[in-house]
């Protein structure tokens, strides 16, 4: 399907409606779908609110947020969500203190809006104790529980002792669970086995949340993580023989550190940028304006199609293309969070 792509022109005004509301009427409904349907077509006027995903552009990725807001209740214009932390002191006090410096630059550059689910819980300790959390399971995971969604953070003390990054990048990791879910309603379903109605493809989800950790050390740290540490686990020989195995966590035991993963999520920002986008809006389109979309596991590929331009099939392909070593498929050292996000 051709696609009509009006650039914005963005005046000197400085609005303050939600995104979404393109008449500025303080709600979000069909009125302002057409406002933007009749900018595409016509070229007609309209506020930069009415580019929801922030590519600079008004397109049919626009209007499919829009309706996502208008069917599932969903706006940008509600609270933060509230977190509680309980952090146990067995952890050293630097870690604490670069912990909470880690969410308050995450939280400005990801906020996890009050969506889908209000409160989240953050449980961290260090792996020397016994779990010190009654019914809290150690290891690091996002999970579920009556009260909302947790975090737990139980830290190897091998990684203090060896002062290895990965005690901080695990924080960008699983705080960009946090954020998936506050983007995407179906992965806030049940996903135990197959569920049609959730989100469970393992190789965006988990590549695209260690990119993102791994983005995120490289801009904060000027390590690159990539290189360092990823690049020594072995990438599957499945990624060129069989890479929808990846879609599936039973994979996990060909997956060491989701290295297979996020090489896959590499490979598509490069098939990205081969067609036109900068290195920037390659990495948006993955980490936000697909998840935005609200795809889940029975229609995935349609909205795969519908943002990047190319099917599944014709990605897992193009994954001929790229010898199985991370080093040469990493992104650019200049590349900043900052700029993907906007």
């Amino acid at each position: 399907m051709k696609q009509i792509i009006f650039a914005i022109l963005i005046s000197s005004f400085i609005y303050t409606q939600c995104p979404g509301d393109v008449n500025d009427d303080s709600v979000i409904n069909i009125q302002d779908v057409v406002m933007v349907v009749g900018n595409i077509v016509y070229g007609t006027d309209v506020n930069p609110y009415a580019d929801l995903n922030g590519d600079g552009y008004i397109d049919i990725l626009d209007i499919v947020s829009i309706i996502n807001i208008i069917l599932n209740e969903v706006s940008a214009c509600i609270d933060i969500i509230d977190i509680t932390y309980n952090i146990h002191d067995s952890l050293p006090e630097d870690w604490i203190d670069e912990f909470y410096i880690i969410l308050d630059n995450l939280s400005g550059l990801v906020p996890a809006y009050q969506n889908y689910f209000d409160d989240l819980t953050v449980y961290a300790w260090n792996s020397n104790v016994q779990d010190p959390f009654t019914g809290i399971q150690g290891g690091t995971y996002i999970g579920g529980s009556e009260d909302g969604f947790i975090m737990v953070l139980e830290i190897n003390e091998m990684e203090f002792e060896w002062n290895h990054m990965h005690r901080y990048s695990v924080i960008a990791h699983e705080y960009f669970h946090v954020y998936q879910l506050s983007i995407n309603q179906p992965m806030n379903e049940p996903n135990g086995g197959y569920n049609p109605n959730t989100f469970s493809i393992k190789w965006l989800i988990e590549g695209s949340a260690t990119a993102f950790e791994s983005i995120y050390i490289q801009n904060y740290y000027n390590y690159n993580y990539f290189i360092n540490e990823l690049a020594f686990t072995d990438i599957s020989s499945n990624v060129h023989t069989n890479p929808s195995i990846f879609e599936n966590y039973s994979s996990n035991n060909l997956d060491t550190n989701y290295t297979s993963s996020v090489f896959m999520v590499l490979a598509l920002s490069k098939e990205l940028i081969k067609i036109g986008h900068s290195e920037e809006d390659a990495f948006k389109m993955i980490f936000q304006d697909f998840m935005l979309t609200g795809a889940k596991n029975s229609n995935w590929e349609s909205y795969f199609i519908d943002t990047f331009g190319f099917s599944v099939d014709q990605f897992y392909n193009s994954l001929q293309l790229y010898s199985l070593n991370l080093e040469n498929i990493t992104p650019s050292q200049s590349l900043s969070l900052e700029q993907v996000f906007d």
